[in-house]
């Protein structure tokens, strides 16, 4: 936010100071070029008294106001075209000389603007006069005051010539502009923010769920590793007590000890399997193989499991459904879809296992009765350590690490794992590989 406010708020200075000064310039040019130089003017009073110099013979009727002794005539006559403006001849003490005005201002107006003009001492500057802004333009000139009769009579003084322009619209330009590229500035700025904000939260809340679940994460794995930590500890501390006890008598407590330590080993395997499949590196084989076989292979796998619990497995696989992916991997995955199906399905339940191609790719189902998964749980279903069933535990029905394994299979694959359930009548598991 601060390096594009910093942009915006230069880039639009930038423009402002550009238009600002190609303004002022032009303004100025037209100030400069509003007079008309080496223009004689004879036979003209002047518009306010002359008490101040020195008294001219009878017959007086001119001027002539040179700069420096090369250029004669008067000087004052305004341009044309280059907006409203007029100039006005001061002495040295401010007052005033003379009017050279097409503008119709009464003459208070033009004693103020001589005023105004000089009693600052700037050479350029800006005035207010009937609320209107002008800019002006001293210059030093040199007034000769000629006689017209026969007799030679000149009276020389060193005046001011200062010009006026008009600016009141050139000004309010600018400030339109000004407060344009202001309110343009905050109006960017603010939607700026907002679309960022909405963005940054949109990009951080990946990373937020990826800290809480690994918080999560780290959290269970410490539960699940802690309980058969706790009865090797403790089955070791039986063992101790009672030294003089033979092997045999003790043998339950060894036994304890490896159950426990199995199903340490068997946590510590399946926490490896998802750290190797989260590896970018973990190589995949991709080959095109008979699904229908590889289904059939895993079913076999899992009969004797099904038939300890009382379950028949009802298989529906169509032939030649050839896809291309890795054979070894998929297999996992579905291994890891019937042993969860026969975990959660009680003794006398029904447990079916299709496979069908449609259009572009072949859909795996694994379907088992029980009590489903209600409806506000199926997103955390393939969550690490999840279990449906919270009074399943690790010795009844594993750890929760095999559906978070087989979607992170499916998902380095290409492929995908789908859930759905119906409360109180069955749960399914779709595999898509395209």
């Amino acid at each position: 936010m601060v390096m594009v406010s910093a942009v915006v708020v230069i880039a639009f200075a930038v423009i402002f100071a550009i238009i600002y000064s190609q303004e002022k310039a032009t303004n100025r040019e037209k100030l400069m070029n509003n007079t008309i130089p080496q223009v004689s003017f004879v036979g003209r009073p002047f518009r306010v008294d002359t008490a101040h110099a020195e008294p001219f013979p009878e017959g007086f009727t001119g001027f002539a106001i040179t700069s420096g002794t090369t250029m004669s005539g008067f000087t004052q006559l305004i341009i044309p075209g280059s907006g409203l403006s007029f100039s006005l001849l001061v002495d040295t003490e401010g007052n005033l000389i003379d009017v050279n005005s097409v503008l119709d201002l009464p003459d208070a107006i033009y004693r103020q603007a001589a005023f105004e003009a000089t009693k600052n001492g700037r050479r350029d500057s800006t005035v207010t006069l009937g609320g209107r802004t002008w800019q002006y333009e001293v210059s030093a000139v040199t007034v000769e005051f000629v006689e017209t009769s026969n007799i030679a009579f000149v009276v020389s003084g060193a005046y001011n010539d200062i010009r006026f322009l008009d600016v009141t619209d050139s000004y309010r330009m600018l400030w339109s502009l000004g407060l344009t590229l202001g309110g343009l500035t905050v109006v960017i700025l603010a939607a700026f923010f907002f679309i960022s904000r909405f963005f940054a939260k949109r990009a951080i809340r990946p990373m937020a769920e990826a800290f809480e679940k690994q918080g999560r994460f780290v959290a269970d794995a410490s539960h699940e590793l802690k309980t058969p930590l706790s009865v090797i500890n403790a089955n070791c501390g039986v063992l101790y007590a009672n030294k003089e006890e033979t092997m045999e008598s003790q043998i339950k407590w060894v036994d304890s000890i490896t159950r426990a330590t199995d199903r340490m080993t068997g946590l510590v395997g399946d926490l490896l399997s998802l750290a190797r499949l989260e590896d970018k590196e973990h190589e995949i084989r991709i080959a095109s193989f008979d699904m229908g076989a590889a289904l059939g292979e895993a079913v076999a796998e899992m009969e004797q499991a099904a038939f300890d619990k009382g379950l028949s497995i009802d298989t529906h696989i169509e032939p030649d459904a050839v896809v291309f992916s890795d054979r070894e991997q998929v297999s996992k995955i579905l291994v890891i879809l019937l042993d969860n199906a026969i975990k959660y399905t009680d003794s006398g339940g029904e447990l079916s296992v299709s496979l069908k191609r449609e259009k572009r790719h072949v859909i795996c189902a694994i379907r088992n009765s029980g009590d489903g998964i209600p409806p506000e749980e199926l997103p955390r279903l393939f969550d690490r350590f999840y279990r449906g069933d919270p009074s399943r535990t690790s010795e009844n029905g594993g750890f929760g690490l095999g559906l978070a394994i087989a979607k992170s299979i499916a998902d380095r694959l290409g492929t995908t794992l789908l859930a759905a359930s119906e409360p109180g009548s069955h749960t399914e598991f779709r595999l898509l590989i395209y």
